[in-house]
């Protein structure tokens, strides 16, 4: 991509001086004027890295000014009415995103997986946001182009928008993430878009939201528990399975140790892990209380629990996996630290369309799939004994919203080819741990 950025630099040096007297003529504000100058080369580099032929560059760069020019005006119009505040002007404009001519200039990966994300979307979407969003044309000529209404191509430019933030996040987690994580259907909503931060930045943002909810709520989450948790899950879960004073039982991400407390006078020796201290500080007391002094208690992420491989005969998980960045990571990992012959327990939310979940309750994911979770189970070759209902969670007492949740409850066995099917980059990181090579 040297030539590519080599070419626009030249053009740069050419013609940013009049591009810059361009606004300065029509803003009294000439650090603005410096910023637009900079987004109209921004809009030639993407422009060319996604193979468009310009023939008179001059021309196509005073035209994109133009256009940003009426852009800007219209922004500040919309400011004024109805009294935005500075944050949300800034939002309002494309300039307010971080990316900027010299970051790709510099960063040519950056830019590659933007042109990437581009040409991954529909032939309509990239036409539309090239005339909208490079060339910045006024919706009036795309309406004229397109021959829709104004209304019609907003809301295709709106899905547009959403397509190419969905295909760049996949890219920049590509290292990280498998790119049919769940979580890339909504990250937009839980991110603030910004397309130079660091995608492990990122992860460390999600989990410290959830982290910091938890911390939070501890003195409180009991109360909050007993009000919306169905009410006969004791009972149902002493007959759930083959339970005796031989069996160890994980229960990852145990809060305040709800499901330990049921599950302890069932088996010999229970292991609760948790993100939170404060709620691993609730649950110590309880158990404490209760005198179950074969219950420990361990900070860690479900994605990386502190446990050896095949340590455990049963591996539980209530209301965690939509709490977590990578659902099926956490299932890799519950099914990594059963014994061949043992069982996983899941008790979670089916999905709904609160989306206020993120702030209310921490939430990363508006419930869990059903489906995709047998899907995931299936690859890891974990056949399901039992899914069944698992009562109605209320939100009302705890926040005010009144709201109910479903839930389900399912059952799997791990079993010899289970085991077979974790990476052996997986085993290996954790053997590697186990011998204290890491």
């Amino acid at each position: 991509m040297e030539p590519l950025t080599n070419t626009v630099e030249e053009l740069y040096r050419q013609h940013h001086r009049e591009i810059v007297r361009f606004f300065t003529d029509h803003l009294a504000d000439r650090e603005a004027a410096w910023d637009l100058c900079h987004d109209v080369f921004l809009r030639l580099l993407l422009a060319y890295a996604s193979k468009t032929r310009i023939s008179h560059p001059r021309a196509w760069l005073m035209r994109v000014a133009k256009n940003l020019l009426i852009d800007t005006y219209r922004h500040q119009q919309i400011a004024r009415a109805i009294e935005l505040s500075p944050q949300a002007q800034e939002d309002a404009l494309l300039m307010g995103d971080a990316t900027t001519f010299k970051v790709l200039l510099e960063r040519k990966d950056m830019l590659q997986m933007i042109v990437n994300a581009f040409h991954a979307l529909p032939e309509k979407y990239r036409r539309l946001l090239f005339w909208r969003e490079i060339e910045r044309l006024p919706l009036q000529e795309l309406v004229v182009r397109t021959g829709t209404t104004e209304a019609v191509l907003s809301t295709e430019l709106w899905r547009a928008r959403k397509l190419l933030q969905k295909e760049y996040q996949r890219l920049r987690f590509k290292d990280l993430l498998p790119a049919d994580e769940e979580i890339f259907e909504h990250l937009d909503a839980l991110l603030h878009f910004q397309a130079i931060d660091a995608p492990e930045n990122d992860l460390k943002h999600l989990e410290s939201h959830v982290r910091g909810y938890f911390e939070r709520i501890a003195p409180t989450w009991d109360t909050y528990v007993a009000s919306a948790y169905e009410a006969d899950l004791q009972e149902r879960f002493g007959k759930l399975l083959p339970w005796h004073q031989g069996m160890t039982v994980l229960d990852a991400g145990t809060g305040t140790g709800y499901l330990a407390g049921i599950i302890a006078p069932l088996v010999g020796n229970v292991i609760g892990v948790d993100c939170s201290p404060a709620m691993l500080k609730q649950a110590g007391e309880k158990m404490a209380q209760a005198g179950f002094e074969h219950v420990t208690l361990r900070e860690g992420m479900g994605e990386q629990l502190p446990l050896a491989t095949d340590s455990v005969d049963v591996a539980t998980c209530h209301m965690l996996l939509h709490h977590v960045v990578s659902p099926r990571l956490v299932l890799r990992e519950l099914c990594r630290v059963v014994r061949p012959g043992g069982y996983i327990v899941i008790i979670d939310a089916h999905t709904h369309s609160y989306r206020w979940t993120p702030e209310a309750f921490g939430d990363l994911h508006y419930g869990t799939n059903l489906r995709k979770l047998r899907q995931h189970l299936r690859t890891l070759h974990i056949p399901l004994l039992e899914t069944e209902d698992a009562g109605i969670s209320y939100s009302g007492l705890s926040i005010g919203n009144d709201a109910t949740f479903s839930n389900f409850l399912l059952v799997g066995q791990v079993g010899e080819q289970s085991k077979r099917a974790l990476t052996s980059e997986q085993i290996k990181y954790w053997k590697d741990i186990e011998y204290g090579r890491l």
